[in-house]
């Protein structure tokens, strides 16, 4: 089946998935009904990383398979505050209002719905958040997602204005999912490095012929 293919991908790649919602519709022609469904999904490495996607299709596990696909390529780097995010922001997409406000250690997860389905697999740990407009799902969805995107990395912002992040903060920020990565010029060096002394200890021992063995010997006498 089309979803058991793409939960193995997901759990090579270390992501989880969860199913917001699922909506079924019937549509009325000439030979029948035909139904059909349309699901939200969303995907996280539960390190920083969200995904959200819409999928539609004729049953449910081939819409979700579909979600699943579309949630993949869409997926976004939430920039980090230790476990809770570096500012407030709010996204508004249709009727639907949301506000994420950073919390303290501790505090956990304070959101419902929707908006917890994503906040819970995206890696954030302590958040306030809060709905101002409509309920709907898919909406409440999309506007927590809109929100998590727009928001901005400290480290690059205070790049911008010439500042260090500790005297725009007046605090050191910390992401613990941030990855160091080498720099490919340090790292190409380093295998040069290593094949020179790999090369130079593999070798051989140049042969001294007899000759030359009595001509040195004569040049002593």
């Amino acid at each position: 089946m089309v979803t058991t293919v793409e939960r193995d991908k997901l759990e090579a790649e270390e992501l989880e998935d969860r199913v917001v919602r699922i909506d079924r519709t019937r549509k009325t022609v000439a030979g029948g009904r035909l139904s059909s469904a349309r699901v939200v999904v969303a995907v996280g490495d539960n390190k920083g990383r969200l995904g959200l996607g819409v999928g539609k299709a004729r049953n449910v596990p081939e819409a979700i398979a579909k979600g699943i696909r579309k949630a993949r390529e869409n997926m976004i780097r939430i920039p980090m505050d230790g476990y809770t995010i570096p500012h407030v922001t709010q996204a508004k997409v249709g009727g639907a209002v949301i506000l994420l406000k950073p919390a303290s250690r501790g505090t956990g997860v304070i959101a419902g719905g929707a908006v917890r389905q994503l906040i819970e697999i995206s890696g954030v740990r302590d958040i306030l958040t809060k709905s101002l407009g409509s309920g709907n799902v898919m909406n409440r969805a999309k506007a927590c997602f809109k929100a998590l995107s727009s928001l901005r990395n400290p480290q690059d912002v205070a790049e911008l204005r010439g500042k260090t992040v500790e005297a725009l903060r007046g605090r050191e920020i910390i992401d613990p999912y941030a990855e160091v990565e080498q720099e490919p010029e340090e790292a190409e060096q380093l295998e040069e490095v290593a094949a020179e002394t790999e090369g130079a200890a593999e070798l051989p021992e140049a042969e001294v012929s007899p000759e030359a063995v009595e001509a040195e010997e004569e040049s002593k006498e």
